[in-house]
């Protein structure tokens, strides 16, 4: 097993392509006013209401953006994300909805760069396609009596044909692992935990599982949080057929 100790570089695609997933740091800056704000965002996530008595605190925030191959970016209304059980045995079969993404968050310079280095990365593993987007803002909490499962669900797929998993930030928090293994593989591929903003671990979604360790507040802290910023590409054979479709587009 790769376990990443060094400071990320630049993603690959001719890794991502060997491999089936690549780790890096996107070329954009995490710093000044703008970064802030866009971070702020994880501050108005609301709490997951499909939690039950699953080991796991967390906010969120979905939204759907319709990734067109001339790299045009259309937002797309409604919020429905359905997983079978098959996929996710903790909450499939279930129709969960939730609450977009601020107009705010929509709007940011950040946002739609992330998305289009990750798209553009995609494309050059994948071919240039029509790709229709989710997009989880998610921050898992975790408070000195009990530590907080990020993916509560264990080893996972998720039923996609790419996921990408940025880091935003964490605050005061240890933990957040994230293993990749090849499909019917018990030996992990690779290892890694993400600390800077905008690390990036990409992969292919039917080529490989993943999964990400408990996170606990760290010895200064009786509360701590790790940010991310998940993103689900779904091939699209049609663009007039996806639902939601705005015929608008992110700057």
């Amino acid at each position: 097993m790769l376990i990443d100790r060094s400071p990320p570089g630049g993603l690959r695609a001719d890794h991502f392509a060997q491999h089936g997933w690549a780790h890096g740091r996107l070329r954009l800056s995490a710093e000044g006013q703008e970064w802030e704000q866009f971070a702020s965002s994880w501050d108005e996530l609301i709490p997951d209401a499909y939690l039950g008595q699953e080991r796991c605190r967390r906010n969120r925030r979905f939204s759907r953006v319709l990734a067109h191959r001339d790299g045009t970016l259309e937002p797309l209304n409604g919020t429905e994300f359905f997983q079978s059980k098959e996929i996710n045995r903790a909450f499939g079969d279930q129709l969960r909805v939730f609450e977009p993404l601020t107009d705010t968050a929509l709007a940011s310079n950040h946002f739609s760069r992330m998305l289009r280095e990750t798209v553009d990365l995609v494309n050059e593993v994948a071919g240039k396609q029509d790709w229709e987007l989710g997009i989880h803002f998610i921050r898992v909490l975790a408070d000195a009596d009990e530590g907080s499962e990020p993916a509560p669900e264990g080893r996972h797929s998720d039923g996609h044909s790419y996921v990408a998993i940025h880091l935003i930030g964490r605050h005061q928090c240890v933990g957040g692992r994230n293993e990749v293994f090849r499909n019917n593989e018990s030996q992990a591929q690779f290892s890694v935990t993400m600390t800077e903003p905008l690390e990036t671990l990409i992969l292919s979604d039917t080529e490989m599982v993943h999964d990400v360790s408990e996170i606990r507040p760290d010895e200064s802290s009786e509360l701590g949080w790790r940010d991310t910023m998940i993103v689900d590409f779904n091939t699209v054979p049609d663009p007039a057929g996806v639902a939601g479709r705005t015929h608008s587009s992110l700057r």
